[in-house]
This record gives structure tokens, C-alpha cells and sequence, in this order.
């Protein structure tokens, strides 16, 4: 795995270095065509001053080649010097190397500057035309001198390499400001380590963001999301583990008491009857881990698995599981509802809260009461209604019955205090309000509410 700093260094050194070597390539090819151009000059005016020293004597041509002409382009002790004097008329030679190669378009009034090569040697030849006058004639002359490239070249190399290490130092500066920026804009990163790493194994507090760059603010936003989600799952967990050794402690000490009871008996009728006992201590039992384990799957930490639910159908199925608890206790259990009503939400969860608003209500409601489960819809928002005819519950106790473990004063049927616990953490996941109303019909009872959001009807 790559560090952040040696990634950083890679794409602002590297490309530095590329961009200073096509200067290197840039500047020598520059550098090149202004020794050129200044060579060309003093390469022409040697022409000139070589085509000034031609003269006629008793009708023959004459050259003085003087030694300023050759002089002025001996730059360097390397550099050889050609040149050729000839006639353009019938193309006698004159003077000079005979052999000079000719140009490659005749000189007119300007100058011809071009590259040849000659005695296996790169040249830089310059052919003029000069006119003789030769008494009342005129005698056209063409002029070349060539000079060899060891000059130009080692007046370009010895410029680009003065360039290119002054450009090369600045750059070894620049690399020494880039590793000391990068070493200091990753300082907040490296300080933020040493603290996550400073914290203890229990220590899920939000990570601050105001000393970090605003760059990786929101990835540490990110982080602090996922560590309130890892929080509210480990406070979950607690929260199981404290409430399961809480219910469970009881249930388990009396069935050990049954038990040992039961093996003490020595008639078949009494230890039939002490195990029957034990059968419904442990049917509560059964129902009471199925709540905490319900407890457990709705708590905010827990991310939902939504699906596409009819509300109909999974109350009518949730109520029927429940018909025959129902009759053991001479309840009429009922349910209205025929059309589909799409909701979306985990249907396990929707299942479960169903479940226990129903199963409360046959608890509660006492022998040869009535229980109504009801699937509808109020302006557009999915309803679901559970009415019993029961003792119902006061005012003043239906905000304390919703919390876990709370049972009414005076409630004499068995439970954990756990169903409309369930019930409401299930609707705050699922944005459904619960409502504690009083039964319709002016009579006793209780009607339980709940009334999806209109949002998630239209979506389902």
C-alpha cells in the first residue's frame, strides 16, 4: 500500500522532471537555431568581405583573400573554413575548393544560406552572387563559403548545459519546498492518527474536524457516521445482554424451582400438574426471548431490509397465527380488511409488531372479550387498528406503558412489559405514528393506532 506523501511527491516531482527535461530539449533546439542565426551573420559577411577582395588585373580575375574574412568565423579551434570563387558564366573555377558542392538554388540578390555535407562533414554553406565589373562588361561571380558545425554545436551544448543546471537547482529547490509543503499539509493527518490510535477500545466519540483540512473533512464525517452507527449497534448489544439476564433470570429460577418440586413428588396427578406449570412457565419463556429478539432486531442500529408489503395480508396472517391463543381464552378475534394497502418496511418487523399489538390485546382484554384487527386507509395514509373492549389504559399511563419493562398499576395478566415497547421502536424505524386512543363507542377498552406516512404509500 502506497503512502499519501509518496503519492503526492510522485505527481508533483515527476512531472517536474518531465517538464524539465522537454525544457532541456526546448531550450537546446532554441539555443541551436540562435547559434545558427548568429554563425549565418558572420558567415555572410565573410562572403561579403571575400566577394569585396575579388578584382580584375589584365583581364584575369584576381581574389586577396584577406585574413579577416577567415579569421572572423574561426570561433573555436575545431571549426574548418571552405570556399570557392567561381564564374556562373561557364562555371570556371577561380579559387578555393574546387569541389565545394554548388547550391542548391542559384544566389540571385540575397544571399543562400544552406546545409550540405562535404569531406564527410556536416557544413553550413552560404553562396552569394557578386558581379564584376571588368571594364565596360560584367562578369558574374558566385561566392561560397562553408564553415563546419563544431562551433554552433559546442556554443549550444555549453548554453543548455548553463541552463539547464541553473533551471535543474531550482528545481532541487522546489523539490525541497514541495517535500517540506507536503510534510505539512499531512501534519493534521498524521496528528489524527496518533489520536485515533491514542483512544481506548470503548472510546467512540465523534472525531473533531476542525483542525483537518477542509479536503478530508468529509471523510472523516464519513468516519464519524459509521462510528455512531458501530456505537448505537454495541449500546444495542449491551442493552440485549442487560435486558435477556434481567427477564430471563426469573423465568429460569422458577422453572429450576418446578423442577426440583416435581422430582419430589411421588403421585403421578401432582407431578402432572407441577410440569404442567412448568409447560406454561416455559411458553412464556419462549415468548419472551421471541420479544427481546424482536427488541434486538429493531433497534436504530440495524440497518432495514425494505420490501413492497400488503398491510392487508400480513396482519390478516399475523392475526389468524394468533387464533387459537385467542380461543384458549374465549376471545372473538376478528379482522376487516379486503383490499390490498401497499406499505413498504421489513416484513419480518411489520409481522412481529402486528403480532404483539394483537397478542396484547387478547392478554388484556380478559375472558369473553372482543379483539378487531383493521387495515384501511385516513386521507391517502395506510391505517392499521387493533380495538379490544378490555380494562384499556388511563391517559396518564399511555406514555409509560410504550417504555420497556413498564407494566400498568393494577394489571393483573402476566407479561414481560415488552409488546408496545416493540411496537413503538418498530414504528420509529419505520416513520409510522402510534397512537393510544380510547376505544370508539364511549365503552371500555383501548384502540391502538398506527398510521403510515403518506410518502410511503405513494412509493409503494
Amino acid at each position: 500500500m502506497s503512502s499519501l506523501r509518496s503519492v503526492l511527491l510522485r505527481w508533483l516531482l515527476v512531472p517536474t522532471l518531465a517538464l524539465w527535461a522537454a525544457s532541456v530539449a526546448f531550450g537546446y533546439w532554441r539555443s541551436l537555431a540562435q547559434a545558427h542565426a548568429a554563425h549565418d551573420r558572420a558567415l555572410i559577411g565573410s562572403a561579403l568581405v571575400l566577394a569585396e577582395s575579388v578584382s580584375v588585373a589584365d583581364g584575369d580575375i584576381v581574389v586577396e583573400v584577406p585574413r579577416s574574412a577567415l579569421e572572423m568565423l574561426r570561433t573555436d579551434a575545431q571549426d574548418r573554413i571552405y570556399y570557392r570563387v567561381a564564374e556562373i558564366d561557364g562555371g570556371r573555377h577561380v579559387t578555393g575548393y574546387e569541389d565545394l558542392p554548388a547550391p542548391p538554388v542559384a544566389p540571385g540578390g540575397e544571399p543562400v544560406l544552406h546545409d550540405a555535407r562535404y569531406k564527410d562533414q556536416d557544413v553550413r554553406m552560404v553562396a552569394l552572387r557578386h558581379v564584376l565589373l571588368d571594364g565596360a562588361g560584367r562578369r558574374p561571380l558566385r561566392v561560397q563559403v562553408a564553415e563546419t558545425l563544431d562551433a554552433r554545436q559546442a556554443f549550444t551544448r555549453r548554453l543548455v548545459a548553463a541552463t539547464a543546471a541553473v533551471e535543474l537547482l531550482l528545481i532541487a529547490l522546489a523539490a525541497s519546498l514541495i517535500v517540506l509543503g507536503v510534510r505539512q499539509g499531512l501534519a493534521p493527518l498524521a496528528r489524527l492518527r496518533d489520536e485515533v490510535r491514542g483512544r481506548g477500545p470503548q472510546d467512540l466519540t465523534p472525531i473533531a474536524t476542525g483542525a483537518v483540512p477542509r479536503e478530508v473533512a468529509p471523510l472523516i464525517d464519513a468516519i464519524n457516521a459509521h462510528t455512531e452507527r458501530q456505537r448505537e449497534l454495541a449500546e444495542a448489544q449491551a442493552r440485549f445482554v442487560a435486558n435477556a439476564s434481567h427477564q430471563l433470570k426469573t423465568p429460569l429460577t422458577v422453572l429450576r424451582a418446578q423442577a426440583a418440586h416435581a422430582l419430589m413428588q411421588t403421585e403421578v396427578d401432582a407431578m402432572r400438574r407441577i410440569v404442567a406449570r412448568m409447560d406454561a412457565t416455559t411458553e412464556d419463556t419462549g415468548r419472551m426471548v421471541e420479544q427481546l429478539l424482536a427488541l434486538a432486531r429493531s433497534e436504530p442500529g440495524r440497518a432495514l431490509q425494505l420490501r413492497d408489503v400488503d398491510l392487508t395480508e400480513l396482519a390478516r396472517e399475523a392475526t389468524f397465527d394468533l387464533l387459537a391463543t385467542a380461543r384458549a381464552s374465549r376471545i372473538d378475534l376478528g379482522f376487516e380488511g379486503d383490499a390490498p394497502v401497499p406499505v413498504r418496511g421489513e416484513p419480518l418487523l411489520l409481522r412481529e409488531m402486528v403480532a404483539n399489538l394483537v397478542h396484547n390485546a387478547i392478554v388484556y382484554t380478559g375472558a369473553r372479550g372482543s379483539v378487531t384487527v383493521a387495515v384501511g386507509h385516513r386521507a391517502r395514509r395506510p391505517v392499521l387498528t387493533v380495538v379490544d373492549n378490555g380494562p384499556g389504559i388511563a391517559p396518564a399511563e399511555r406514555p409509560r406503558v410504550l417504555e420497556r419493562f413498564y407494566r400498568a398499576p393494577g394489571c393483573g395478566a402476566a407479561g414481560s412489559g415488552l409488546g408496545l415497547a416493540i411496537v413503538r421502536e418498530i414504528c420509529a424505524r419505520h416513520g409510522i405514528e402510534l397512537l393510544l386512543e380510547d376505544a370508539p363507542g364511549g365503552g371500555s377498552g383501548l384502540c391502538v393506532r398506527l398510521v403510515w406516512p403518506e410518502a410511503a404509500a405513494a412509493a409503494a
